[in-house]
């Protein structure tokens, strides 16, 4: 009995290695609608990440997280990136939230959403395109505002990356929260 219940651990994991590995996603990686895409878009250089190269590409606290940032998250397995649009501080310059622009965050498709917008009413397509980790929001630029600071892995910064030293970092944050307290005026006096 307990021979046979090992085997089928065995059988269920190999399974699960074969379904995954023949996971091709060529084509959604031509299509360039991951989030690493548009970041790229934004910043071309950012370095194109492997599955486990993101831990290597932390260079800047998160509390010297600036506008032009890219914010890295972990979600379920998978690493996911953003641009930082806005950061907010609390009385004592600390990063509360951020508001970031991004593609491919949200929810794995229905079936039938997936059907609709790919046109495609194959079963084993939308299996291969969830296991890709495509979303809702695939090859879509969408916005989230007040993304809690905590839920932020690390952060990635071209100014760390082009390794100018910690002085342009420190002038990069100053000129980003001047640009912050003329966006809070301007939405005050309703500009």
């Amino acid at each position: 009995m307990k021979s046979s219940i090992l085997l089928f651990i065995f059988l269920m994991i190999s399974g699960i290695r074969t379904s995954y590995a023949t996971c091709n996603c060529e084509d959604w990686m031509d299509k360039g609608g991951y989030c690493v895409d548009y970041v790229k878009s934004r910043i071309p250089s950012f370095p194109l990440p492997m599955r486990d190269d993101m831990p290597t590409l932390k260079n800047a606290d998160i509390a010297d997280v600036t506008e032009g940032d890219v914010a890295i998250f972990t979600i379920k397995s998978y690493w996911h990136v953003a641009y930082v649009e806005r950061v907010l501080r609390n009385a004592q310059d600390e990063p509360v939230t951020i508001d970031v622009s991004e593609m491919n965050f949200g929810d794995e498709p229905t079936f039938a959403e997936f059907r609709s917008r790919w046109k495609s009413a194959n079963r084993e397509e939308w299996s291969r395109a969830l296991c890709c980790g495509i979303t809702d929001n695939y090859n879509e630029i969408t916005t989230r505002k007040n993304v809690a600071i905590e839920t932020v892995h690390q952060i990635w910064s071209p100014d760390d990356a082009a390794r100018d030293g910690t002085a342009r970092r420190r002038l990069k944050a100053l000129l980003g929260r001047v640009k912050e307290v003329i966006n809070r005026f301007c939405e005050l006096a309703d500009i």
